[in-house]
């Protein structure tokens, strides 16, 4: 029988790809179909709208890649250690998301064409969600 084999960079592009795929449907949840500029600020708030996609894509992907891991590779660690792992992720990913909020929102930027923002957001989103697997997988299997 054959031991099961858990790869970091294949879970980290299934990652990337999750994530920039819900960050896709809340942007279109958010900001709509409409192809228009989209504000830095007040009223569409596109700064403001990463802290609640970085602490969704920090807990998501700490938690979710881990607890297939765990079971994949039969591993011995506690599920309170995930999950309180997979909670500082999304604490550290509300600090980042904040981060982000306030320095775009100090920088004072102008208005972005629709596009952008999205190409942004998913870009952010799935980098963020790889990041944080690999992060996630590479302490599990230390």
């Amino acid at each position: 029988m054959r031991a099961p084999v858990l790869s970091i960079p294949r879970e980290a592009g299934i990652s990337f790809a999750i994530n920039a795929t819900l960050s896709l449907a809340f942007f279109l949840a958010v900001f709509g179909l409409d192809r228009r500029a989209v504000s830095w600020a007040m009223p569409d708030a596109l700064a403001f709208d990463f802290v609640p996609q970085s602490i969704a894509v920090s807990l998501m992907s700490a938690l979710v890649p881990a607890l297939i891991a765990r079971k994949r590779l039969a591993m011995a660690i506690g599920l309170r250690s995930i999950v309180l792992r997979a909670i500082a992720f999304a604490l550290a990913g509300a600090a980042l998301g904040g981060s982000i909020a306030y320095l775009t929102g100090r920088a004072g930027l102008s208005p972005v064409d629709w596009h952008v923002a999205l190409a942004v957001k998913l870009t952010y989103g799935g980098s963020l969600g790889a990041f944080i697997t690999i992060l996630t997988l590479q302490r599990m299997t230390r």
